[in-house]
């Protein structure tokens, strides 16, 4: 009989450090099913099933698929990107970890979804507001150098009127009424 969404599998129902460990193991040290169920043993969980570890680690393989894709949809945004401003990156990577999150949410491998705790979901949460500060640190840079800019060409632009203008020998006041004019001022 199919076992029902909401009851979690044996492995679920395992210590936190062990479903740790045994994670570890399988993606870390490429462990194998029957090494994996002879350490369950020595740690005192040999209630675990073959088929049980088994779908487990069909569901971190798949888990880790999902993560070399990300990691190849990155880089090629990377590259693909690699002329455009700090801004359009923190955008992308934005974008690209609220959908990872999104994803993440919904499914897990047992079609659970994913519980998180209150330090993760905090540490998630911190994730998004740094690159949301980041960003907004960024269009302030760009902002203030966009107007620095703009003020150092007006009053280059003003330096060149004026000079132009006592070279053609106009008046003070019509040389000052230009310089003001160029820089928008009436300083």
């Amino acid at each position: 009989m199919a076992r029902r969404k909401n009851t979690p599998s044996s492995i679920d129902r395992l210590p936190k450090k062990v479903r740790e460990t045994i994670n570890r193991l399988r993606t870390d040290h490429g462990w194998t099913i029957d090494q994996l169920l002879e350490k369950l043993e020595e740690l005192g969980h040999a209630e675990i099933s073959r088929s049980a570890l088994g779908r487990h680690v069909r569901s971190l393989a798949e888990v880790t698929e999902q993560m070399r894709e990300t990691q190849a949809m990155a880089e090629a945004l990377a590259r693909e990107v690699g002329n455009s401003s700090q801004s359009e990156l923190l955008d992308a990577n934005a974008q690209m970890l609220q959908g990872h999150l999104l994803r993440l949410m919904m499914a897990s491998a047992d079609g659970q979804p994913v519980q998180l705790s209150a330090k993760e979901a905090k540490d998630t949460a911190d994730a998004i507001r740094s690159i949301t500060l980041a960003r907004k640190s960024d269009l302030e840079v760009i902002g203030k150098a966009e107007e620095r800019a703009a003020a150092k060409a007006r009053a280059e632009s003003a330096e060149r009127a004026t000079t132009e203008a006592r070279n053609r020998g106009l008046q003070p006041e019509t040389v000052d009424q230009i310089r003001r004019a160029v820089l928008g001022s009436d300083a």
